[in-house]
This record gives structure tokens, sequence and C-alpha cells, in this order.
């Protein structure tokens, strides 16, 4: 027997849908992502996968693919196209294992460490900007809402395929 939906729940999932799209195609989203990762073309500017990849080499350096692929939730091919741009533009490189020739590591560059150290400025600047608006409390609370968010999300998701695997399987 189906539970009725408490209208005041689904009043909420409606208020946060509405949120996540205005967060995901607002028109303020577009003036932020070009100031976070800079103007295309620039030389202090980033894809959003390249700092994807620079956020995780910055923590620790001398990655295998596959394991940028795991922390990156993609497919190797994705790391693997994402690797060749940011070899060609100079901030990082692949290089076999010194343990075992077949594995492909990637360590990154200065000037990868560089670019990352200006992105990583203006995304600090930026949300400290936004955040001004609050206060501390309500940061803290923001804050731990978002992680708490984010972990129930993550849990969402992988319940999900669980489901579609057993119910295929």
């Amino acid at each position: 027997m189906a539970t009725e939906a408490d209208p005041a729940d689904t009043d909420l999932s409606a208020r946060i849908g509405r949120a996540w799209r205005e967060l995901r195609r607002g028109p303020s989203t577009g003036v932020l992502i070009e100031r976070v990762f800079g103007p295309p073309g620039e030389p202090d500017s980033a894809e959003p996968g390249q700092l994807d990849v620079l956020d995780l080499l910055t923590t620790r350096d001398n990655r295998r693919m596959s394991d940028l692929a795991t922390a990156l939730r993609v497919d190797p091919s994705t790391v693997t196209r994402t690797l060749q741009r940011m070899e060609a533009a100079g901030l990082a490189q692949r290089a076999p294992a010194a343990a075992d020739g077949r594995v492909v590591t990637v360590h990154l560059t200065e000037e990868g460490r560089r670019l990352h150290t200006a992105v990583a400025a203006r995304r600090a600047e930026i949300m400290t900007g936004i955040l001004a608006a609050f206060t501390p409390e309500d940061r803290r609370q923001l804050v731990a809402l978002v992680e708490q968010f984010v972990e129930s999300l993550e849990d969402y998701v992988a319940r999900s395929e669980r489901g579609r695997a057993e119910a295929s399987g």
C-alpha cells in the first residue's frame, strides 16, 4: 500500500528542484562560470573537466588514469580525452608507472599547478563574496546541509543503480 506524500514535502521538493534548475541554467551561472574558469582562450582559463583533474592532482600527484576516472566518476575514455587536451596545454603529463610500464600515471606540471592556483583563488574569492550575505552561523549550516545533500544524492543514485541492476539481472 503506497503512502501519500506530505504536501509540505512535495512543495519543498519542488522548490529545491526550481533552485537546482536556476543554479544550473540561471543567468548568473554563465557569468560566474566564466569568472571562475576564465574566458575561453585566455591564459588563465581552464575547462571544468580540466579543473576537476587539477583539483585531484594537487591533492595527490602521480595518479593512475583508472584512479582518476574512478574519482571523477566518469568513463576512462573521458579522462583520456581530457588528458590529451591538458598535455597539449602543458598542464599535465602522462607517463608509464615505474613499477609496471603497462600502467599510465598522470603528473601535474608547473603550469598546471600555476593555473590551478589562479583558478582556485578566483573560485575562493567568488564564494567568499557570495557567502558574505550570510551570517557566520548560516554559512556553517549551509555548508553542513549542502554536504548532507550531496551525500544523500550519492546514496540515492547508488540505491537506484542497485535496483536497476537487480531488476535487469
